[in-house]
């Protein structure tokens, strides 16, 4: 994701100019850019993305002998 929305970024001109044309603050792009923050709705949508959240049954450990 954060390629995504690298790329949209420099296609746009700037973090700031990608931010301002979708409603949304050039700070908290920039914190998820850098991690600080998960990108919530509006730079999903932005993106054409939605959030997936799975599960994997976790292996068991070998029982001690």
């Amino acid at each position: 994701m954060p390629r995504l929305l690298t790329q949209a970024c420099r296609a746009a001109g700037s973090q700031k100019a990608w931010a301002e044309a979708n409603g949304v603050t050039g700070s908290y792009v920039n914190d998820v850019l850098q991690a600080r923050r998960e990108p919530g709705d509006s730079i999903l949508n932005a993106l054409g993305l939605v959030k997936v959240v799975g599960y994997v049954e976790r292996r068991k450990k070998a029982e001690a002998a």
